[in-house]
């Protein structure tokens, strides 16, 4: 009896254990976890696509998932730019905790869904450009930091439209029509373009029509010509009065015509002269400018002998002294070398001395920059202090920096006192913020043309005595005569997911080719020339590179820091924004160090 009642407990245990496993196999089945519905409906669209074979198993957040990003067990981004997908993005949207979604430059098609706090609570980038999507765009999130919706087949008004926090925005090429309100009025009419009924600021203001124009000044003539035809008290007009009446108002809209024509030949011809003026006032004051600078950099050569030009905080320099001091490398590169120079009265400064063959014989182009780049004082920027630019010699004196370069932090290298550093994720942090702020007092620095460092890359970013980063060499490169020699080629990466750049900067050291593609491309070699644009790019690299490299200090979880993945995954999304292949999208570096504020 005992082994009977021992074997029914068994039994009964058996069928309790059989009966837990099939329900977590029907729990997985029907979507145990909570967003792999959303997933597998929309891989659905796409049952035979290369980048989402990955998507197999009951768990999207297994690390398995390429394109896919978790936080805490949900998916929080997904990344499947460049992908050949085709079919509907709502499924996509339909997670509950999603943050980022980038599906640029593929084959989707559809509407996208209502989105507001109701529905997507958590969504601070949509990225959609490049697809085949219509309907209209109804997104309603205080919240959303970049939206990008051109090339696309949207069309109606903007009216359903609320994204006051967005800094990132383009609905460019798509069929929208009607008035740009107010708060989309801030972004420029690039954002805007190639949308044939739009208007509004920044576009040409919208020409409504005055149906009640006749009634503010009397009776219209429709009005008139309607009671003369219909009868008046004595049994109507003759057809006399209704001619007279059509050639008199004929007569009005041909005089209207030529007093318009004549007040704008006025005005054009006053906007001429009054241009005429001013151009002739403007250059007066260049040239008397000039003339200004020219006997300053006559007096500052005199006095310091030798064609040494020195500016802000650069009074005591001497040329003599200069080719005397005791003189250790810093580096050599493709524009020259750089030296670590102590003076006789113990000024320690660093001097670049230019290739000869980068910078062959004298430019007034190059002599009106670094006289514009001597004038740039910012905490994140290397001052210039003087240059030499005379007799084959082409010297520049900066204030010396003792913390070494992040390429030295990155890679171990001899560069200064910075090798062999760990870097924590804190540090990166501080760096490239410091050096985003650097690099947009440059961009933002009132010249005309506007100021391009030309040449963003770690051995550019200095560290001073407290460790902030510092921007050096501001437009050196953009004078070179070689300039193509010197740009590396990147490797090339698959045309696929999001990150792929990223896992590249990642392995073997970072991705060293810090050169935008428009530069670097042997196809726009010839007249290519370094822009803002191409500077964002260089940028974004760095920052992927830091953000990837694995040297952080102990405990801090290399490559990634201790940021958490968002956070991380935040700074990835920031550097690939940077690095978009066409420099239109990229975006500002005021854009860029708004993004990354968020993060500080």
């Amino acid at each position: 009896m005992a082994d009977s009642h021992h074997f029914c407990w068994f039994l009964l245990l058996l069928l309790l254990l059989a009966a837990w496993c099939v329900r977590g196999e029907a729990e997985v089945a029907n979507g145990g976890h909570q967003d792999l519905p959303p997933l597998l409906s929309f891989k659905s669209y796409n049952p035979a696509a290369a980048a989402l074979e990955s998507w197999v198993g009951g768990d999207p957040c297994s690390g398995a998932w390429i394109g896919v990003r978790c936080s805490r067990g949900r998916v929080v981004g997904v990344f499947l730019d460049n992908a050949s997908l085709v079919g509907g993005v709502a499924p996509l949207l339909g997670l509950a905790r999603l943050g980022v979604l980038a599906v640029r430059r593929n084959s989707l098609s559809g509407r996208l869904p209502p989105l507001d706090n109701s529905t997507s609570p958590r969504l601070r980038h949509l990225l959609v450009s490049h697809n085949q999507l219509t309907g209209g765009l109804r997104v309603s999130l205080p919240s959303l930091v970049t939206l990008r919706a051109e090339h696309n087949g949207f069309h109606g008004d903007l009216r359903a439209l609320s994204v006051p926090m967005v800094r990132s925005f383009n609905v460019s090429r798509n069929m929208l029509d009607g008035e740009i309100s107010g708060d989309l009025s801030r972004f420029p009419s690039s954002s805007f373009g190639e949308n044939l009924g739009l208007c509004g600021l920044p576009l040409p203001r919208c020409v409504h029509a005055y149906n009640a124009l006749g009634d503010s000044v009397g009776q219209s003539p429709s009005a008139a010509m309607e009671e003369a035809s219909s009868g008046g008290s004595n049994g109507g007009l003759s057809k006399l009065s209704v001619t007279a009446l059509m050639a008199t108002g004929i007569g009005n809209a041909a005089l209207m015509v030529i007093s318009v024509a004549i007040s704008v030949a006025m005005f054009v011809y006053m906007r001429r002269k009054l241009r005429s003026w001013k151009g002739a006032s403007d250059a007066a004051l260049s040239f008397e400018e000039e003339d200004k600078v020219r006997n300053r950099e006559e007096k500052g050569q005199k006095s310091n002998g030798g064609g040494l030009v020195c500016f802000d905080g650069g009074e005591e320099l001497r040329l003599e002294s200069l080719l005397k001091a005791s003189a250790e490398v810093l580096g050599k590169g493709v524009s020259g070398s750089t030296y670590k120079a102590v003076l006789e009265d113990g000024i320690v400064v660093a001097v670049k001395r230019l290739s000869a063959l980068q910078f062959p014989g004298r430019s007034k182009a190059f002599d009106r920059h670094m006289r514009l780049a001597g004038r740039l004082r910012h905490r994140h920027v290397v001052s210039l202090r003087g240059y030499c630019n005379s007799n084959g010699e082409r010297l520049l004196v900066y204030d010396y920096l003792p913390n070494g370069s992040l390429q030295s932090l990155l890679h171990g290298s001899n560069g200064g006192g910075g090798g062999g550093r760990s870097l924590d994720w804190a540090a990166r942090k501080a760096i490239l913020f410091g050096a985003a702020q650097g690099l947009n007092y440059i961009h933002t620095f009132p010249a005309r043309p506007a100021l391009v460092h030309a040449n963003v890359k770690p051995s550019n970013i200095l560290l001073d005595e407290h460790g902030a980063a510092c921007v050096s060499e501001c437009g050196v490169m953009r004078y070179a005569a070689n300039i193509q020699q010197s740009i590396p080629q990147p490797p090339r990466c698959p045309p696929g997911l999001f990150l792929d750049r990223a896992a590249a900067a990642a392995g073997g050291g970072g991705w060293h080719g810090y050169a935008a593609p428009e530069l670097a491309s042997g196809a726009g070699a010839a007249g290519a020339r370094a822009t803002q644009e191409s500077d964002v790019y260089s940028f974004g690299m760095v920052l992927l590179e830091v953000v990837t490299a694995d040297n952080a200090g102990d405990g801090n979880g290399g490559g990634g820091g201790d940021g958490g993945e968002d956070e991380t995954m935040g700074w990835v999304k920031i550097g690939m924004l940077c690095t978009a292949e066409a420099p239109e999208e990229r975006p500002r570096m005021a854009q860029v160090l708004a993004m990354m504020g968020e993060f500080m």
